[in-house]
């Protein structure tokens, strides 16, 4: 919530905010476009995406995953991260094998030659 002697109108607040969206910049570049503070802008950014319920820009990114909210979208997760643990089971195994692999051949190797 903005204070009484804040420099910026709600207005100015939201239209940087919606160009930054909109035109898919950077927060950082339009501020130092702005002279104004970084993490100002970044601010009323994030602010922006929460009064009109928008994803964050972890979530847009890929970087952090909306959590489930109902128990569909959990069975949906809990089957997703079954095949990614069975993926990662069977890459497991195979690297086991190749260390087996080289270990046998490190002992054929470290026999003495005659």
């Amino acid at each position: 919530m903005p204070s009484n002697n804040s420099k910026y109108t709600q207005e100015i607040r939201e239209k940087t905010a919606r160009y930054i969206l909109e035109n898919k910049k950077s927060a950082t570049s339009v501020a130092e476009e702005m002279g104004i503070d970084t993490n100002t802008v970044c601010r009323w950014v994030r602010d922006y995406r929460r009064k009109y319920n928008l994803p964050s820009y972890a979530e847009e990114k890929g970087i952090r995953r909306k959590e489930p909210q109902t128990e569909g979208e959990l069975l949906y997760r809990i089957k997703e991260l079954e095949k990614e643990l069975k993926k990662k089971d069977k890459q497991l195994e195979e690297e086991k094998e190749k260390v087996e692999i080289l270990k046998k051949s490190l002992h054929i190797f470290m026999q003495p030659r005659e």
